[in-house]
């Protein structure tokens, strides 16, 4: 019998921040294009201070109506991006997830263990946590594969 953290291992993993990191590239364009976005509104925003009497009110009702329309925009298009990556990430997530199966699956093989219990436990006592085996398994897979 055996016992292996999964919580660590999706925390401690090598393929995990190489998946966030491939997630960031994914999405950087997008990323760049909400800082862009971010960065006219400030300009909107600093042509409407209260000081800046240069403007005539229908200007400024104009410049207002546009700052909103694009602070929806932008507040449409973070959101949109957010939940994008949180499903690329689960998607990765649930292929990773795979492969630490087949890693436990070949470690418990190799040990002969008839048991890997995962979550839902109270206490293990070290000697049958084999976490670190699977992670040790795991680094080796990602050297691996760069």
């Amino acid at each position: 019998m055996a016992y292996v953290n999964a919580a660590r291992l999706l925390k401690d993993a090598p393929q995990v921040e190489q998946i966030k990191a491939r997630i960031r590239e994914e999405f950087s364009a997008r990323d760049k294009r909400l800082v862009e976005m971010q960065k006219q509104m400030d300009l909107l925003t600093e042509k409407l201070r209260p000081e800046s009497r240069e403007l005539t009110p229908e200007e400024k009702e104009r410049l207002q109506k546009d700052l909103a329309t694009r602070k929806l925009q932008y507040q449409r298009a973070r959101d949109e991006l957010e939940q994008d990556k949180q499903l690329r990430f689960s998607e990765e997530e649930e292929r990773f997830s795979r492969i630490i199966h087949e890693v436990i699956a070949q470690v418990a093989q190799d040990r002969k263990l008839d048991l890997v219990l995962q979550g839902g436990v109270i206490w293990v006592d070290p000697r049958i946590d084999i976490t670190e085996v699977i992670l040790t398994r795991l680094h080796e897979l990602s050297k691996q594969k760069n």
